[in-house]
């Protein structure tokens, strides 16, 4: 495993950084409690930026509401599209991570192996590190550890994970 770079080591500690923001200003938020909306209602939602919208009955309301992609304040709205843009960042940073010169697990080259895997024993996703085995089929690896640390911070749920990792529900 080569080592992260100063540059690498800089964004990683930026997104670290702001997700902690992110998660201070989600911890002062007052969230709305969620009810199904009347006609005339103003809402926000997100679709390459935050708009502002009023409900008015139409498919596309209905089909936001039921997509997660209602917001009852603006506040809400912009941390959400904040938090996505981040997320996106960490997965960015994770593929880049992982993609060098293009990186496959090898098993043969007594290098570390870092996996995240779904545990059907007691449910929970779990993470380490191997060397020569190949622990699971259903594990994904990665050349980073750090790749592991930035991915449990991204927004994915313990069952997001599982379907990502074993592709049942």
């Amino acid at each position: 495993m080569r080592k992260l770079t100063d540059e690498e080591k800089a964004e990683i500690l930026g997104l670290k950084k702001q997700i902690k923001a992110i998660k201070d200003k989600r911890k002062g938020i007052d969230y709305k409690e969620l009810v199904y909306p009347e006609n005339g209602t103003d809402y926000w939602c997100i679709c390459g930026k935050v708009w502002a919208c009023t409900w008015d009955d139409k498919t596309i309301d209905e089909n936001r509401y039921n997509a997660g992609n209602y917001y009852a304040t603006e506040e809400e709205a912009d941390l959400e599209y904040e938090w996505r843009e981040l997320n996106t960042r960490i997965l960015n940073t994770i593929a880049i991570l992982n993609k060098e010169e293009n990186w496959v697990a090898d098993f043969n080259n007594g290098e570390a192996k870092w996996y995240l895997s779904y545990s059907e024993d007691n449910g929970n996703i779990e993470n380490g590190c191997c060397y020569s085995k190949r622990s699971h089929e259903k594990n994904k690896y990665f050349s980073h550890n750090v790749c592991i640390k930035l991915l449990t911070l991204t927004i994915y749920t313990q069952e997001q994970f599982k379907f990502w990792l074993t592709k049942e529900k």
